[in-house]
């Protein structure tokens, strides 16, 4: 299994820009609330994903 791609986890901020604006604009009835947990989860998936691979990449030796 190939090692992550070290930029993976600064997609993050990015990511919630672009879901929280999408979001806000166009579907789900733009609440702030709407808009604030759907900013939040596409942040923090990078982040956790990248995690989640090294450390299988690290348990597989």
């Amino acid at each position: 299994m190939p090692k992550p791609p070290y930029w993976l986890p600064w997609l993050g901020p990015l990511l919630a820009a672009g879901v929280g604006a999408a979001v806000g604009e166009y579907g789900l009835g733009g609440g702030f609330w709407t808009v604030l947990v759907a900013a939040l989860v596409c942040g923090f998936a990078p982040i956790v994903g990248y995690r989640v691979w090294v450390w299988r990449v690290r348990r597989r030796g």
